[in-house]
């Protein structure tokens, strides 16, 4: 899979855990998943260089991994063949639609796994009978 930056950008002295709930998410969902908190950039010497964190960040998305990270600014960096970058607001990724839409576009793109469904037994079997029944599958059990 091809890496990633997800930037959220964000309100000074804003709360991270918006990083860790999508990280969560992600990870969730099979991806490798990195999120570039700020105790993590102080511990690295980089809190005070914008650059050094962004090319971190690049780093790790080019050798396949989904970054997540934030800042009041975009990234300051260009996507490369490895890896893509994708922003969003804060503010947007709170509110449901937004947030299901940012993930849909990230899916349709190949850039994060889509979401594991769990289904029952028995509706398993009524959804390979409904398949059938338009058509999609000559058996059900294949």
């Amino acid at each position: 899979m091809k890496g990633l930056i997800i930037w959220i950008r964000t309100e000074a002295d804003s709360n991270e855990s918006i990083l860790d709930e999508l990280g969560g998410e992600i990870a969730d969902r099979g991806g490798k998943v990195e999120v570039f908190h700020s105790e993590a950039i102080e511990s690295l010497g980089m809190e005070e260089n914008e650059r050094a964190k962004a090319a971190a960040c690049a780093m790790l998305a080019n050798h396949g991994v989904i970054v997540i990270a934030s800042g009041n600014e975009s990234p300051g960096i260009t996507a490369g063949k490895n890896f893509e970058i994708r922003e969003i607001d804060e503010s947007s990724i709170y509110l449901k639609d937004a947030h299901d839409k940012f993930m849909r576009n990230l899916e349709l793109a190949g850039l994060v796994p889509p979401p594991k469904y769990d289904v029952h037994p028995d509706e398993e079997k009524d959804i390979l009978k409904k398949l059938k029944d338009l058509g999609y599958l000559d058996n059900p059990g294949t």
